[in-house]
């Protein structure tokens, strides 16, 4: 009798591990397939133009005369003002001691290498050549209460000045968001909106299912109407690094921020 109950407890306790690991990470695993592959046909018809209003930053550092690249993060362009390009991004993205931080635009040519990992997950190697043709960008702003950041940059190119929503944002609204995650750049991808407004270690979020990564941070969503819904800063993700959702900072938050700014000019 004492060796079944040992074997019933054995097996309980197989069976509680097998539901805990299906649960926390096959559950996640199929989840990020679907948030991965999913495409919303009519938002991304609209890309286009949009997506010129998205940039990337990389972290420049300095020493001995010599440069060292790390990082990479996104932002969107939110203003012009003659040839400087006013950009808004996630604070933790450019709060590196000593760093300086070049931008690429949607005209910023690749030079280097390209290794597919598969899964369309590519890893771009630059050549001094890439690094050399980015543009200086200027830290204007940085938030007292918010994981966000403003940037400038001067180019004098055309680029695309995205507009803030102005609809109230709800449960089940759907978004675009672009960024460059797992050395994609310019990738698209589509969700949900899944929560109000809550909060986030110290940030008032929107919760969400388009699939996010490292390099997404600082980057944008964006509504049905491709204006900025708002910025990516963080995600949540299983034990093995699979993607349950994102959090954004959404656009009323992210404007009053750059009336902060302003009113500081």
């Amino acid at each position: 009798m004492k060796d079944k109950n040992t074997i019933f407890i054995i097996l309980s306790v197989f069976i509680v591990i097998v539901a805990f690991i299906f649960v926390k990470e096959i559950v996640p695993i199929m989840n990020e397939k679907d948030c991965k592959n999913r495409v919303f046909n009519e938002m991304q018809a609209k890309s286009d133009d949009v997506i010129r209003g998205i940039v990337g930053m990389i972290g420049e550092n300095s020493k001995d005369g010599l440069s060292s690249h790390n990082g990479i993060g996104s932002g969107v362009i939110f203003d012009k003002v003659d040839n400087t390009y006013y950009v808004v991004t996630a604070k933790h993205v450019i709060n590196a001691v000593n760093t300086n931080f070049k931008i690429f635009t949607k005209d910023t040519e690749f030079s280097g290498q390209t290794i597919n990992a598969g899964d369309n997950v590519n890893f771009e190697i630059p050549d001094e050549e890439y690094y050399n043709s980015l543009l200086d960008g200027k830290i204007e702003y940085i938030s007292k209460t918010n994981d966000l950041a403003i940037l400038s940059f001067i180019y004098d190119g055309d680029l695309t000045v995205l507009d803030f929503e102005t609809n109230k944002l709800s449960k089940n609204n759907r978004i675009m968001v672009i960024g460059h995650p797992e050395g994609n750049r310019y990738k698209k991808t589509y969700g949900y909106i899944k929560s109000s407004l809550k909060d986030v270690r110290g940030d008032k979020v929107i919760e969400h299912n388009a699939y996010m990564k490292q390099g997404n941070s600082g980057g944008v969503a964006l509504s049905e109407n491709m204006k900025i819904a708002g910025i990516n800063i963080s995600g949540k993700f299983t034990l093995l690094g699979h993607f349950r959702s994102g959090y954004m900072i959404p656009y009323d938050i992210v404007e009053d921020n750059i009336k902060n700014w302003k009113n500081q000019e």
